[in-house]
């Protein structure tokens, strides 16, 4: 190939992969701008990031490609919200050491059923709506926490859907025998079923943070093992200790009485 042929296909190339990088722009503006104010440098690392696993052409992909990235922000949403009730917390603990006063239980309840009926209740959901997008704003601005979000939108377009949790678990033998446990007869008379209920929910919760935790670490879940492996059989662990735990101090406490 002649030296002015090959800088023309080099041109070329450049121009078809600027007008595919325009596309993608074009759509996720018009699907998930309300959603993410990405600036047009962040949107061209998911592009760089998500190219080298599309098959055929961005055109072709390009429902697919955002979904990913719809399931992440979902992701985002939930880390947002994590550590922004972590961060609160912290700060009513803080908070409680200082005044030194102990909130009981009946009057904290009675304040939020207060709150409920507050004629304002709109204004505080609104306030509350654009407090959660400054939080994701403040993460996506980020450097260390963006480049998390690209990881789990190159991942999560390469696994399965995190739906096949919902499939998998229940064929699986630690959760069928944790689940004989949870809800036996004995456990329930014990505990309440509403405290075994609310420990369940916990138990599923966990299956799909900890699916978001291990793509955001650049692991692609692309068989039904790999997600046995990696999601549900130490999530299960973590939930069989608890149990242990919890029967194991309500043993010493009887023995002790």
């Amino acid at each position: 190939m002649r030296m002015k042929d090959k800088l023309f296909s080099n041109v070329k190339a450049v121009k078809l992969e600027d007008n595919a990088f325009k596309a993608f722009k074009k759509r996720f503006h018009t699907v998930l701008g309300d959603r993410l104010n990405m600036t047009d440098d962040q949107l061209r690392q998911i592009y760089d990031g998500m190219s080298p696993y599309i098959d055929t052409s961005i055109y072709a992909e390009m429902e697919d490609v955002l979904a990913a990235i719809r399931n992440t922000y979902h992701a985002l949403v939930n880390w947002v919200t994590e550590e922004t009730a972590k961060a609160s917390e912290k700060h009513g603990d803080q908070s409680d050491k200082h005044s030194g006063v102990r909130t009981l239980g009946s009057h904290k309840s009675f304040s939020k059923h207060k709150q409920s009926n507050h004629p304002d209740t709109e204004e505080h959901q609104s306030k509350g709506e654009s407090s959660k997008q400054d939080a994701i704003q403040r993460y996506m601005s980020d450097e260390k926490s963006f480049k998390r979000f690209v990881t789990h939108v190159v991942t999560n377009y390469q696994s399965l859907p995190k739906q096949r949790i919902d499939v998998l678990v229940f064929k699986h033998e630690g959760y069928q025998h944790l689940e004989l446990k949870l809800f036996g007869e004995s456990f329930i008379q014990q505990y309440g079923f509403r405290t075994v209920y609310h420990f369940h929910n916990e138990l599923m919760k966990a299956f799909h943070t900890t699916f978001d935790d291990v793509l955001a670490k650049g692991t692609v879940l692309t068989s039904d093992q790999a997600i046995q492996e990696q999601v549900l059989a130490p999530v299960l662990k973590h939930f069989e200790a608890k149990i242990a735990a919890k029967v194991g101090d309500d043993d010493e406490q009887a023995e002790s009485l």
